[in-house]
């Protein structure tokens, strides 16, 4: 038994892993992503940064105001990249492998820019990894566009907890720390 623990509006992928694989799971969302409302600074920017899959989801009704050219955009992973190509926005530089902000300063892409205006899209009270390595050398903003914040505890909870528990073996996946911290506090 698998204990899932991903937002609701974002597990679809992973069910159909564990479902194709026989594997019997459970719903558990430990995070609520949320939109937020935000205003897009008026200035124009070299390089935009794309955090994650939900910054590109809540930044989306901003892109006209956003894609001012010339401008590239970077995203932190594959997954990320490929939502933005979805909706029609060309991805200059993503790590091909291992997503994560450290991945992203390392390519050369990131490593050469001098001097740039650079916006970081992302949820509220992210990491500040990619401010801090870049603003050595440029000018760096965010646009935070979502905020996660823990789920209060339902019926599914309850449901969900109650059928894990009965099983000898189970497996939680938590995609993050705060994640499978908010699974300890709804358990509580």
């Amino acid at each position: 038994m698998v204990l899932l623990t991903r937002p609701l509006s974002q597990v679809g992928n992973l069910q159909s892993l564990l479902e194709d694989s026989d594997l019997d799971y459970v719903l558990f969302p430990a995070i609520e992503i949320n939109k937020i409302d935000t205003v897009v600074p008026s200035q124009t920017y070299d390089v935009i940064i794309f955090i994650s899959v939900n910054a590109v989801i809540y930044s989306e009704e901003y892109f006209s105001q956003l894609f001012v050219e010339p401008l590239k955009i970077f995203a932190v992973g594959p997954t990320t990249a490929k939502k933005l190509t979805d909706k029609g926005v060309k991805v200059d530089a993503y790590p091909l492998e291992n997503a994560s902000s450290q991945e992203l300063l390392t390519m050369p892409e990131c490593e050469k820019l001098s001097d740039k205006k650079i916006l970081i899209v992302r949820g509220k009270g992210g990491s500040e990894t990619l401010k801090n390595s870049l603003k050595v050398m440029n000018q760096v903003d965010y646009l935070e566009v979502y905020r996660r914040t823990a789920c209060e505890v339902s019926r599914l909870h309850v449901e969900s907890i109650e059928r894990f528990m009965q099983t000898p073996d189970g497996i939680v996946i938590a995609n993050s720390v705060e994640s499978l911290f908010n699974v300890v506090k709804l358990v509580k």
